[in-house]
C-alpha cells in the first residue's frame, strides 16, 4: 500500500486517505467526531499513526498540518457563522436554469440550464471557466464528485447522463439507456459507481469510469425524482418516487433489499444520514418521515406543515433534520428524541423549495418563491439575514462545503454568490 495524499473532510470532521493497493486506487474514512478547540493534535497525529499502517514518519508532519487546519475550521464556525454580502451576480445561461453546485473548496459552481448546458463557474472572478457542450435537450442535474471534485455528472431530458473533465471539457463517457428523462445522477464517494434516477421508472447503475451499465434498477411504479449512495462506501443506494415509496437497492448484490412505504403521495426527495442508519424523506402529502435503515421501519413521521413538504435535509451529525414547505415555512426537528419540533421558521410570504443546514450545523438556508432567501438560527427559529435582490424565483440554494460561502439560483437566470 502506498498513501497519495490526505484530504480534509470538514463535516462531520474527519481525514480521508487515498492511496494505492495492488495498482487499484482506494481510499479510506477516518472519523474525528471528537475533534474541537482542546484537542492537542501532535498527540492525535501519534494516535493515528500507531493505528493506521499507511501513516508513517514521513508524512506525520504532513498529518499534524492537515489537524491543525481542521481544528482551526472548527474554531473558526460559530454557533450562527457569519454575515453574508453579495459578492458575485453570475449572468448565466440564455435559457432558465436548473440546478447549481459547488465544488469542494467553494472556488467553482457548476449551473445547468434549458440551453442544454452545463457551465462551469469561477467563484473569485464570476467568469465561465468551461462549458459542456453535448446534450442534445434540457440539463437538469449536475454534481461533482466529492471529495476530489475532479469529474461532472450531468443528466439530461435527452434521456442520458454524461461524466465529464472539468478541466478539459471532455466528455468521458455517456450512459446511455434510459427511456425517459433522466433527473438525478450522482457519483458515489469512491467515484467508481454512477446512478441515475428517470421517469421512465427506473434508476440505473454504471461504472463511472467506462460508462458501462452495471444494472437497471426495477421496482418503481412512477417516476424516480430522487436519489443519493451512502455518504461511507457506496454500497446502499436510495430512490424516490412519485409512487410514494423509498427504495434502499444493495449496489453489490445489485437488487432492492427494502421498500418504504408509509407515504400517501409523491416523495420529493430523499437523503441519509451521514452514517446511513437513518433515511429522512418528504412527501406531496404534507408529511416527512424518519426512517431505520436497518430495521427498514419507519420511526417517526411528522406532518407540522399544512401543505406540501418540497426538500429535508440533515445536519452533519444527523441529529437534526430540516423540512421545507409550501406552507411558506421550514422547520427543524431533533431526530434523537422523538422527532421532536425544535423550531420553526416562517417570514417567507411563497413556499420554500430548497433547505440545507450549514456546515457547522448552526444556520439553516432556505430559498423561496419570493425572490429572497433567507439564514435562520436553528435554535431560536429567529431569521438572522434576508438576501435579496433576485428579480425572480429562487429555486435553489447551496453552502460551500467550509460553510464561508452561498449560492443562491433564480429564475431571473442568475446565480449570486454571497461570501
Amino acid at each position: 500500500m502506498r498513501l497519495l495524499k490526505f484530504h480534509l473532510r470538514y463535516h462531520p470532521p474527519g481525514i480521508v486517505m487515498e492511496y494505492i493497493q495492488k495498482g487499484a486506487l482506494k481510499r479510506k474514512d477516518i472519523d474525528l467526531l471528537d475533534l474541537d478547540s482542546n484537542t492537542d493534535t501532535k498527540e492525535l497525529a501519534r494516535q493515528l499513526k500507531k493505528r493506521e499502517a499507511l501513516i508513517t514518519e514521513d508524512v506525520q508532519g504532513l498529518l499534524e498540518q492537515c489537524l491543525d487546519t481542521l481544528k482551526k475550521r472548527i474554531e473558526h464556525e460559530g454557533p450562527t457563522g457569519k454575515r453574508f454580502y453579495i459578492y458575485k451576480t453570475l449572468q448565466t445561461h440564455v435559457l432558465p436554469l436548473t440546478n447549481v453546485c459547488f465544488d469542494k473548496d467553494g472556488k467553482r459552481c457548476l449551473t445547468g440550464s434549458y440551453d442544454r448546458t452545463c457551465k462551469i463557474w469561477d467563484i473569485d472572478t464570476g467568469t465561465e471557466l468551461q462549458t459542456l457542450n453535448g446534450h442534445q435537450n434540457v440539463v437538469y442535474s449536475v454534481a461533482f464528485n466529492f471529495p476530489t471534485c475532479d469529474r461532472v455528472i450531468t443528466g439530461s431530458f435527452d434521456k442520458t447522463a454524461r461524466i465529464w473533465d472539468p478541466e478539459s471539457e471532455e466528455c468521458l463517457a455517456t450512459l446511455w439507456g434510459h427511456t425517459g428523462e433522466v433527473v438525478a445522477a450522482h457519483f458515489n464517494t469512491k467515484t467508481d459507481y454512477a446512478a441515475t434516477g428517470s421517469m421512465d421508472h427506473t434508476a440505473k447503475l454504471f461504472d463511472a469510469r467506462t460508462g458501462t451499465e452495471i444494472n437497471t434498477f426495477v421496482g418503481h411504479t412512477a417516476e424516480v425524482i430522487a436519489l443519493q449512495f451512502d455518504p461511507n462506501e457506496g454500497q446502499q443506494l436510495i430512490t424516490g418516487s412519485f409512487d410514494g415509496t423509498i427504495s434502499i437497492w444493495d449496489t453489490r448484490l445489485r437488487e432492492r433489499v427494502s421498500v418504504l412505504r408509509g407515504h400517501e403521495g409523491e416523495i420529493s426527495n430523499v437523503q441519509f444520514n451521514w452514517d446511513s442508519s437513518l433515511v429522512g424523506s418528504s412527501s406531496l402529502d404534507g408529511s416527512a418521515k424518519l426512517w431505520d435503515t436497518r430495521k427498514t421501519e419507519c420511526l417517526a413521521t411528522v406532518a407540522g406543515h399544512t401543505d406540501e413538504v418540497l426538500d429535508i435535509c440533515f445536519d452533519w451529525a444527523g441529529q437534526r433534520m430540516a423540512t421545507s414547505s409550501s406552507d411558506c415555512s421550514a422547520r427543524v426537528y431533533d431526530v434523537r428524541s422523538d422527532f421532536k419540533e425544535l423550531a420553526v421558521m416562517r417570514g417567507h410570504r411563497e413556499e420554500v423549495s430548497k433547505v440545507c443546514f450549514s456546515p457547522a450545523g448552526g444556520c439553516l438556508l432556505t430559498a423561496s418563491a419570493d425572490r429572497s432567501a433567507r439564514v435562520w438560527n436553528t435554535t431560536t427559529g429567529n431569521c438572522i439575514q434576508v438576501l435579496s435582490g433576485h428579480c425572480g424565483e429562487i429555486f435553489s440554494c447551496a453552502y460551500s462545503y467550509a460553510g464561508d460561502a452561498i449560492v443562491t439560483a433564480s429564475k431571473d437566470n442568475t446565480c449570486r454568490v454571497w461570501r
